[in-house]
């Protein structure tokens, strides 16, 4: 398990300098470059943004330029200033993380209960009504583009409706639990509803293969009834790829959240992202980058461990699950577990 772990964290070098790299060219070849906003401002004359150049440094060549940005922020760990606000990034970053991290929290819990129950009743139900409606709905939930149906919920349901508010994170004081409660249900919800699709549709195909185990026939041929079948036997063989899964896709739940956060103004890093790009800020956008590319690394690695805990056999084949091409060959034999249920 160590060699692994060092490994994976060996690797997370080199591609957070790669991406790191990617950005920071990509920033100063915009039109304008890093001070193409001041550029535009009239009260800001040439002298001006000539001195602007000069005290960060973009007067010198791009190779440069990265070379002092990268022993700033990787050897003294410091992000720098916002070019737009003068504030520490670091900052910055700190004040919108919660935020960002509150809304993953809660999408993440309620795509686990939707997904859920949405698996175990299409499992159970198969062939009927609701198992047609659960596979329409899942297959537009994982199709339909989140910003797309965020501003339909928006539109529908704030604008119309009123049910909702129009965006932020809080409508009062910090101690405003109901305004928290409404301001975040509606962003937690679009978030999660393609994770919850997917989930679903995983926990679904589990529990219909387990039900085709001689183990599982035996179990009916007994007279226990279905549900009890479902939650005693089959769950413990559908759990474990879904689980694998959702592991798997908890770095893909942080960049759903930059779409989530920009459509409903949710003061997280998203939105700080977005805000960077819009006015140009090189070093906010550069400073969300490296945060967001470690936090997407250690999401990962996580993953990773928490496959190990739950499927042994990842250690002794040597790869993870994103490895081995999804949750195929998880399936545990639960032939004895029902020989141990009698």
């Amino acid at each position: 398990m160590s060699m692994m772990i060092l490994k994976r964290i060996a690797w997370t070098i080199p591609l957070v300098i790669c991406v790191s790299m990617i950005v920071f060219s990509m920033m100063h070849l915009t039109p304008g470059g890093p001070v193409g906003t001041l550029a535009s401002n009239p009260k800001v004359s040439g002298d001006d943004l000539a001195r602007i150049r000069e005290n960060y440094g973009l007067d010198r060549s791009l190779p440069v330029q990265y070379l002092c940005w990268f022993r700033q922020v990787f050897l003294r760990f410091d992000l720098g200033r916002s070019q737009v606000t003068g504030r520490s990034v670091s900052m910055m970053i700190i004040e919108r993380l919660p935020a960002t991290l509150e809304l993953m929290a809660t999408a993440y819990i309620l795509a686990i209960l939707v997904g859920f129950a949405v698996g175990v009743l299409s499992a159970v139900y198969r062939g009927r009504l609701i198992d047609q409606i659960f596979s329409i709905t899942s297959i537009a939930g994982m199709s339909v583009p989140v910003f797309w149906t965020g501003l339909m919920a928006l539109f529908i349901f704030s604008l119309k409706l009123g049910i909702f508010p129009a965006g932020g994170r809080l409508s009062g004081g910090a101690g405003d639990t109901g305004g928290r409660l409404m301001h975040i249900i509606l962003p937690a919800l679009l978030l999660s509803m393609t994770y919850a699709a997917s989930w679903g549709r995983y926990i679904r195909a589990g529990l219909l293969d387990a039900g085709r185990g001689d183990f599982i026939r035996t179990a009916r041929a007994k007279g226990l009834g279905e549900w009890r079948i479902v939650f005693k036997h089959s769950m413990r063989n559908a759990i474990l790829p879904a689980v694998s899964v959702m592991v798997m896709q908890l770095p893909t739940l942080f960049t759903g959240a930059v779409i989530t956060e920009t459509v409903f103004s949710w003061p997280g890093i998203g939105r700080l992202f977005y805000e960077g790009l819009q006015r140009q800020d090189n070093a906010r956008v550069l400073g969300i980058v490296v945060i967001s590319s470690m936090l997407i690394i250690l999401f990962n690695l996580a993953g990773d461990l928490i496959n190990m805990i739950i499927d042994p056999r990842v250690l002794k084949k040597g790869t993870s699950f994103r490895d081995r091409g999804g949750a195929s060959g998880l399936t545990v034999d639960s032939a004895s577990t029902m020989r141990g249920g009698k």
